[in-house]
Parts: C-alpha cells; sequence; structure tokens
C-alpha cells in the first residue's frame, strides 16, 4: 500500500489490567474482551473508521472525522458500564498522519496513545484539537483537565474528559502516569517560555539518546543477529515457522531496506488480498498448530497485499452481524488467499444451523487410490460443520423415521442381493432391538453422550437422516474438498485417533478447509458415492479405532455394516448447481495388496531390461551456458538421449569450495516439473545441501517435464502405452546421463548417487534396477501407488533388482504414500541386503523435516560413496 499523508483522527482503546485479569480468570476476560471488541466493530460500522489494529486486548482506529471518533468513544465507553462490565479506557487525538502498509506513523498516534495511558477506566480523554471539532454539537459535551507536559511531545497538550453521562470523569484530579507532568495555568510568561525551553534542549537530548544511539544499535543488532536468525530457520525448514516471521518484521523496523532482508521476504512471507461482500470484515490469523494462541489481526476487508506468514494458519473473518467464517490453509503449492480472496459472508440465521458455505472450486482428490479421479468441478455447497451428533440423530428416531419409507429412497443390498425396505428395516435396531443405532440402548444413547457423534448406523440410515433433514450425504468430491487432505500432518495430531471412544463433536481443535471440524477421526464418515463393488459404498475419513493414515486412505464397506466407528455428516447442494449429475456416480477404487502381489521371476524381468538398451553412439555433448553462482556454478549440457535422435538437457552444479575430481549426486524431481514449462537453473532449492556438502549436482530436464512437456499430465502410473514409452525413455535418458558423467576428467564416474523427491522417491524403485552404475540411493518420500501399469514398468517387478544401498525417509501422515500400505511393502520388496537398507519415519507428511533430510542423506552418501576430500 503506498505511503499516504492526512488529516485523521487517531483513537487507541484498552482494557485497564488486562494481564492480571487473564491470570485470575481467564475464560472471564476473554468473554469481557470479545465484548468489548465486538462492540467497537458495531460502532465503528455504525458511524466509520476502521481498526488498523487490534492486538491482545487493545485497538488502534481512525477515522475521517474526530466527531465521529468521539461518537465510538461514547457508544463503547456506555456499552461497558453495563454488566458484566469491561474496564476500558480511550484517548483521541487529531492531526496530520502516516499511512503505510496498513500501519499509521506520526506525532499524532503518539499523542493518542499518551492520553490513552493517561485515562480512567470509563472514561474518555480527547485533545484540545478534538474539542475544537465538538464543541458545537450539544449532544457530547466535555470538561478541561488543565494543560499536561507529555513525553517526546514539544508543546503542552490540553486534555478534556467527555462527561456525557455515565462516563468517568476525573474531576480536581491531577493525571500521573509516566512521562506526564501538568502544567499549572498560574506559572508566569516568563517561567513557561523557559520551561518550554528547558523541555525542548531534554527533548533534543532524549532524541539523541533514546533514539540516535539506540537507533543505531538496533540497526547493527537486526543485521547481526536477526538476518541470521532468519536465515538459520529458513534453512532448517521447508516452511520457515511464524518465528521467521515475526523476526522479519522486528528487522523491519529498523533497517526496511536493506537487501538481504528484502531477499528473504519472499522466502518467510507471502501476501493476499480478500474482498468480502460486504466489506468491513476483520481478518485475523494464528499458526495452525497453536489453537489457544491470540489471535493477530491483519486488517478490515478489503485488504491488498498484506503479509502472512508462509506457513499453515488458522483465519477467522469476522463481522458483526455475520457468520464467522474459520479457514486453514494454504494448500500445498498455492499462494495463500487463493480459496478465500473473495468471500461471500452469510448474514446470522440465514443458513441452516451449523452449516458452512464451501466455495465452488475443482477436485484434487489427494486419497489414496482415489487419486486418478480428480480434475472434477464441484459447484459452491454447503455442509455441516460438525458429524452429525447422538441428539441430532434422536429426533430422526423420535420422529418415526424408521418406520416413515418416505426417507428411505434407496434400494437395500445385503450380501449383494437386493432386499425390501420392510426386510431392511428390521436389520437396523439397538441392541434392545428397538429402532435405532447399533450401539443404542432402548431406542436411545448413553447418559452423557448427547454431543458424541452418533455411530453405528449404516450407509442407509445415514442416507435416511440426510432426507428427514433436507440434505445429503456428501459424495467423496465434496468431502474430499473439505477433508484437505494434503495438509494431514497438521490436522491429524489435533484429531480424535485414541483408540478409546468418540468425544464429542467439535471438542478437537483439528479443523481443514473452511472450518470443518472431526473430518479426520473421530467417526469414519459415509459418502454418497457407490464402488465397484457391488452394494459398497465409500465410508473416508477413519475413526477413532483406526490408525491414523486411514485419513489418507480411500475404503468402502457394505452400505448395511453398521460398525462402532461408523458416522456422518451431511451436506446440501445450491440451486441451480449443475455439477451434481457427474459427482454421484460408482466410483471405481483402485486398491493394490503389495502383501500378496508377487514380482516376475529373474528370467521375465531380463526380457525387460532389454527395452533400456541404446546404442552407445556419440553422446555430441555440449556446454550450452555456464551461470556463476556465489558457491557454485552451474552448466547447461545438451547431449544424446539415448533415442530416435532426439537431444536432451541438464544442469551440473559444481560446488567451489571443493576441488576436483567430485562424487556427483543425480537428481529426480517431484511431479512438479511435470506442470512447469521451464526449469529455473537459479532457483535449485531445498536440494543445495548436496553442494554445500562438496558433491556435484546433476539434474537432467527428463522427457514430459520443464521444457521437453509432452501430453503426460500426471506422475501416477497407469496401463497406457503413453506412461510405457516415458518410462523406457527415462531409462534411457538415465542411462545416458550418467556416460556423459563418465566422460569428464572432474567426475569421480564410480561414486555417483541418486536422490529422488516424491515422484523420484517412486522411480527410486524403478531407474537404479537398470542402473547399477548408481551406488548409493535417497528416497526423500517415496512409496508405491495404488495404480497398475503394465507389467514391464511396473515399480513393483522392478524394486526385488534394486540392490544398492538405499535409505527412505517418509512422514507417517504422507497423503501419497501411506505407512502400512505403500512405505513398507516398498521397503520390504526392496531387494538390498537389510544391513544396507534404512527407513526412517517422522511425525510428518510428504514432507520430511529438512535438518533430517540434509543430516541422513549426507550421512548415507559418505557412507557408500566416502567422505567428500
Amino acid at each position: 500500500m503506498p505511503k499516504t499523508r492526512q488529516l485523521a483522527a487517531i483513537m487507541f482503546a484498552d482494557i485497564v489490567g488486562y494481564t492480571a485479569m487473564m491470570q485470575k480468570d481467564e475464560q472471564l476476560t476473554l468473554n469481557l474482551r470479545d465484548k468489548f471488541k465486538n462492540k467497537l466493530e458495531a460502532e465503528l460500522a455504525k458511524y466509520g473508521g476502521k481498526i488498523i489494529k487490534f492486538s491482545g486486548d487493545g485497538a488502534l482506529c481512525s477515522f475521517g472525522s474526530a466527531t465521529e471518533s468521539v461518537r465510538v468513544a461514547i457508544g463503547v465507553q456506555l456499552a461497558m458500564q453495563e454488566e458484566p462490565k469491561v474496564p476500558v479506557r480511550i484517548g483521541i487525538h487529531q492531526a496530520d498522519v502516516v499511512f503505510e502498509d496498513g500501519d499509521v506513523y506520526g506525532d499524532g498516534v503518539n499523542i493518542a496513545s499518551r492520553l490513552e495511558s493517561l485515562a480512567l477506566p470509563g472514561s474518555i480523554f480527547i485533545s484540545a484539537k478534538v474539542q475544537d471539532d465538538i464543541k458545537n454539537h450539544t449532544d457530547i459535551q466535555s470538561v478541561s483537565l488543565g494543560k499536561y507536559a507529555l513525553k517526546n511531545v514539544t508543546e503542552p497538550v490540553e486534555i478534556y474528559s467527555i462527561s456525557n453521562p455515565g462516563l468517568e470523569v476525573p474531576i480536581n484530579k491531577k493525571l500521573e502516569g509516566k512521562g506526564v507532568k501538568y502544567i499549572s495555568d498560574k506559572i508566569s510568561i516568563r517561567k513557561r517560555t523557559l520551561l518550554i525551553r528547558s523541555m525542548v534542549a531534554v527533548a533534543l537530548l532524549g532524541i539523541l539518546g533514546y533514539l540516535i544511539i539506540p537507533q543505531l544499535l538496533h540497526k547493527k543488532n537486526a543485521r547481526n543477529n536477526i538476518l541470521p536468525a532468519i536465515q538459520k530457520l529458513v534453512d532448517e525448514n521447508f516452511r520457515p515457522p511464524t518465528e521467521a516471521f515475526d523476526l522479519g518484521l522486528e528487522a523491519e523496523r529498523y533497517i526496511p531496506n536493506d537487501s538481504a532482508l528484502i531477499k528473504l521476504w519472499p522466502t518467510i512471507a507471502t501476501t493476499i488480498t480478500m474482498v468480502t461482500e460486504p466489506t468491513g470484515a476483520e481478518v485475523l490469523w494464528k499458526d495452525y498448530h497453536t489453537p489457544d494462541a491470540e489471535w493477530r489481526s491483519a486488517g478490515i476487508t478489503p485488504i491488498e497485499d498484506t503479509r502472512f506468514p508462509r506457513g499453515y494458519l488458522r483465519m477467522e473473518i469476522r463481522k458483526v452481524g455475520y457468520q464467522t467464517i474459520e479457514y486453514a490453509g494454504p494448500e500445498p503449492y498455492r499462494r495463500l488467499g487463493s480459496d478465500i480472496d473473495s468471500l461471500k459472508l452469510d448474514a446470522s440465521g440465514s443458513t441452516p444451523e451449523k452449516m458452512i458455505r464451501v466455495p465452488a472450486r475443482t477436485t484434487y482428490m489427494n486419497i489414496v487410490g482415489l487419486e486418478q479421479e480428480g480434475g472434477k468441478q464441484v459447484g459452491e455447497f454447503l455442509i455441516d460443520k460438525y458429524e452429525v451428533s447422538n441428539k441430532d440423530f434422536k429426533v430422526f428416531v423420535d420422529a418415526g423415521g424408521y418406520t416413515n419409507a418416505t426417507f428411505w429412497k434407496f434400494a437395500f443390498y445385503s450380501d449383494g442381493k437386493e432386499i425390501s425396505y420392510s426386510d431392511a428395516i428390521l436389520k437396523f435396531v439397538d441392541k434392545t432391538g428397538r429402532p435405532g443405532p447399533a450401539n443404542w440402548e432402548a431406542g436411545t444413547y448413553p447418559n452423557g453422550l448427547d454431543n458424541h457423534p452418533v455411530t453405528g448406523v449404516s450407509w442407509y440410515e445415514a442416507a435416511a437422516y440426510a432426507s428427514f433433514v433436507n440434505k445429503q450425504l456428501p459424495t467423496i468430491f465434496h468431502w474430499s474438498i473439505v477433508a484437505q487432505t494434503s495438509r494431514t500432518q497438521f490436522i491429524v495430531p489435533l484429531s480424535n485417533f485414541n483408540g478409546t471412544s468418540t468425544v464429542p463433536v467439535g471438542s478437537k481443535s483439528g479443523y481443514s478447509f473452511f472450518g470443518i471440524y472431526d473430518i479426520a477421526g473421530n467417526t469414519r464418515e459415509w459418502c454418497f458415492n457407490k464402488s465397484d463393488q457391488k452394494g459398497q459404498r465409500y465410508i473416508l475419513g477413519g475413526g477413532w479405532n483406526e490408525p491414523t493414515y486411514a485419513f489418507n486412505d480411500s475404503y468402502t464397506q457394505p452400505a448395511m455394516d453398521r460398525s462402532i466407528a461408523n458416522g456422518f455428516r451431511c451436506m446440501q447442494a445450491l440451486p441451480g448447481d449443475s455439477t451434481m449429475t457427474n459427482l454421484t456416480t460408482t466410483i471405481p477404487r483402485l486398491f493394490r495388496d503389495y502383501r500378496k502381489e508377487k514380482p516376475v521371476d529373474d528370467k521375465t524381468f531380463a526380457l525387460y531390461l532389454n527395452q533400456f538398451i541404446y546404442d552407445k553412439k556419440s553422446l555430441d555433448a555440449e556446454i550450452e551456458e555456464t551461470l556463476d553462482f556465489d558457491s557454485w556454478k552451474a552448466e547447461k549440457i545438451t547431449y544424446d538421449a539415448g533415442y530416435n535422435n532426439e537431444k536432451m538437457q541438464a544442469w551440473l552444479y559444481i560446488p567451489k569450495h571443493i576441488q576436483p575430481p567430485y562424487q556427483t549426486v543425480i537428481y529426480f524431481p517431484g511431479s512438479g516439473d511435470i506442470y512447469r514449462r521451464s526449469y529455473n537453473p537459479e532457483r535449485i532449492g531445498s536440494i543445495d545441501f548436496i553442494l554445500k556438502g562438496g558433491r556435484a549436482l546433476m539434474r537432467p530436464v527428463y522427457k514430459g517435464t520443464n521444457e521437453r512437456h509432452t501430453e503426460l499430465n500426471s506422475d501416477l502410473q497407469e496401463e497406457t502405452a503413453l506412461y510405457k514409452d516415458h518410462v523406457i525413455m527415462w531409462g534411457k535418458e538415465f542411462g545416458r546421463t550418467i556416460d556423459y558423467l563418465e566422460t569428464r576428467q572432474d567426475i569421480l564416474s564410480d561414486k555417483i548417487g541418486y536422490l529422488g523427491f516424491s515422484w523420484g522417491g517412486f522411480l527410486g524403485g524403478i531407474l537404479p534396477a537398470i542402473e547399477k552404475r548408481i551406488k548409493a540411493i535417497v528416497l526423500n518420500v517415496g512409496g508405491m501407488e495404488m495404480n497398475s501399469a503394465f507389467p514391464e514398468v511396473d515399480q513393483l517387478n522392478y524394486l526385488p533388482r534394486v540392490t544398492q544401498p538405499v535409505l527412505m525417509l517418509n512422514g507417517r501422515h504422507d497423503q501419497f504414500f501411506p505407512v502400512e500400505t505403500s512405505q513398507k511393502p516398498m521397503y520390504d520388496l526392496l531387494g538390498t541386503p537389510d544391513q544396507y537398507k534404512k527407513h526412517i519415519i517422522y511425525e510428518a507428511g510428504h514432507l520430511v523435516p529438512r535438518t533430517d533430510l540434509v543430516k541422513e542423506s549426507l550421512t548415507w552418501f559418505d557412507q557408500y560413496l566416502g567422505p567428500v576430500q
């Protein structure tokens, strides 16, 4: 936001004794703070003005009119005198101030702050400039408290107290506080002049002593300590924590134009622009993993290019009279705000109770076994904030829902055969034979479980309840949108997988996209769609009695199943939604049980290897470009790809602090390279540790990626000629890359390693089986897929032929490669002897902690390639 100077009324307001109140009774104090904040927002909406900052218990507001600022202050203070009383004090001054980057600066701000600090609970202090504006308004009364010398303010300030009935006014009492002195009107002109001169001298000395010298020290500290601390956090984390963002703000106070800080900002912060309909909503945020932390205000909508940390955040968009929007984000590989840059606020009571509006979007199915179903358009919809509770379901039971065939709209299947409604309903009884969930007794739930989710219900019972309340079960596509399984590592630890029982709905602090609670764990949730197995429906999210990876897995079971963890939530499609027909179809579930599948025999595999034979003709290699960086240089090299007389390109990065010859690590990237149309050699990113560790890094541009893009549009293996042809091309390119490295005198051709990330981790189960010249392998978040490929390029058949030392680094909450069904089968199928392979599982998702990645990878390469000389 550009810097602007304008005349404005500045108001400071806070709660007196807030810290002590929090220590005495935290919940009561938070309630009082909310009362104060809500009333302030209501008065601002009524008279104008906006909140610049709201931090903890204090607010900084600006107004175009001094009169309106006082009217807001009066309205707030009178409301705060009503029980329960809130001890608020307010100070207002009018002056020229500077607005920049969502903040306000200037002497006017300082004076308003001083007035607030002098005010008493229940009072409003204003300056003479504000008094000049209000003196002709008969509905506002005020009284002068005298003139006071304020710290760092040259001229004495006459202070007035608003004296409307109901407000506190300190009559016949001198104000006391730090940096304030009462100036009597009886002081002679000469003494006053001397006093003013003295004050000027003191102020000048104060500027020297308290501003200039400390400022220099602060600048030195920012450059010598804060910036290195930020860089350390960036180096040690894939997504720097909010601590790095806060350190950046601290450094910016003293060295805003420092080139090193400017360079760091894009790595620790992002910006968002947000518009709401209507405008005037406050946007607040905090770290997702600290749900009990104080909210931090980002401003009032519309906000433009406002900074946020790059971490995973929980956000709230609040406006009095409207439903608060909760949000968790960002999605991976997205700029924070892409989902919420334009939001419709629903007036309180305008939507069904406890339902959340979710904007239209395209699905990305980060659910194992359903990845191939992504890319479908889903219209805007409403979905239950919480799972259906026992208390909710009891209404359906008591209303005769089980005996009213109107609500039972779908054909019943039991053991693969269709049965009648009258036969089916006999199966839907509780422990005592009465209609109701399987774990109820005598037609009701156990005492004390009112707000626990209803469980022990079949798909048919869930669908009937949804019909009863004029809703429906969510399709797997709607469920996937709100589940946000890509953020598993954040959501699951704050969800219920306790192995003991359900917990009250919404009682855990784990929520997903747009504030949907308990989507992970508590109960597994019935979805609308049939699977390709007759009589089975999807049930997703995992229950309290299941392992955490169940949140990421697709799962189906007979629609008649009434297991103790079965629950559900409902949704509503909005009128005119044309996408529903395409979303309610039967969906095949892909699943491979690698514990049972067997790889092909050695004779067959030898035939598969013949696919990767290429003519050992001239590489026709050429170094086309060399880039020089501080710690390494990068060479763009082209050479024969091994097929169709095609040439490929690669970037070879060479460290400067090590003398040749170099050990080399060949890198295979994640699937993001399929969607990028060019490779930027300056953005080496998180794999720079290979160079810092003293090894060269070879980064080929593989067929189907970057500048060499083709019709390939997914990293998933599949039974198509297109996929098979690409695997064969990658195998040949990999071999030709090693051929090229063998031609260089500065490369140790017998000390070549492989590093694969995600997609590259998956292909690390194929390429080293083809190329035995690879001597050590690190797979960063690799695993096996549920999709099948033609046998000749299926990873299953290659894994037993990978015999080199292998290090697997994975996250326990990986949404692409679950531990039990993907990671462990890959590790077990590797042909590497047990003493030469290692699998480390971290409490993480589809990323492992950077420090551990660096440490373990370098240690592995040191052990099996030899230490860097």
